[in-house]
C-alpha cells in the first residue's frame, strides 16, 4: 500500500516542482538543471559502484560494525539513483543522502526501527516453540 501511494504521489510532487521552478527560472534553465543533476547522479553511481565494494570489504575485515558501512554505500547508490531520476524532489533527496552525518543518522534510525520490528514480531514470541526449554539448574 505504501509503495502504491509513493508511486502515485512522487510524479505529482515532481510535476508540481517542475511547474513552480520552471515558471521562476524558465524552461531551458529547468531542463539544463535536470540534465546536470542526472549527470551528477551517473557520476555518483559510477564512483560508488567501484569504491563501495572495496570499502565494504575493508570494513568487514577492520570494523566491528560493517553493516553501517555497507548500508552507507547502499544509500550512496540510492542517492545517485535519486539524482539520476528527473525531478527536483528526488534531486533534493539525493543531495541529502550525499551528506555523511545525515546518512549515518538515517541508517542508524533504519537499523533501530528494523530491530524493534523484529523484536515485536510474533515469530519471535516464545509461546509457539517447537521445543521444550529445560533449565538444568531447576
Amino acid at each position: 500500500m505504501k509503495f502504491l501511494l509513493i508511486l502515485i504521489l512522487l510524479p505529482a510532487i515532481e510535476i508540481y516542482f517542475f511547474v513552480k521552478i520552471g515558471s521562476e527560472i524558465g524552461a531551458i534553465s529547468t531542463i539544463l538543471f535536470t540534465l546536470l543533476t542526472a549527470f551528477l547522479g551517473i557520476a555518483t553511481v559510477k564512483y560508488q559502484g567501484i569504491s563501495s565494494f572495496m570499502q565494504a570489504r575493508q570494513s568487514i575485515m577492520n570494523t566491528s560494525q560493517p553493516g553501517i558501512e555497507i548500508l552507507s554505500n547502499l544509500s550512496l547508490f540510492i542517492s545517485g539513483a535519486f539524482l539520476l531520476l528527473p525531478g527536483f524532489f528526488t534531486d533534493f533527496l539525493g543531495i541529502l543522502l550525499l551528506f555523511p552525518p545525515l546518512r549515518i543518522i538515517l541508517i542508524k534510525s533504519f537499523i533501530e526501527r528494523a530491530a524493534s520490528k523484529y523484536r515485536k514480531s510474533p515469530q519471535n514470541n516464545n509461546k509457539n516453540k517447537d521445543y521444550i526449554d529445560i533449565d538444568p539448574d531447576n
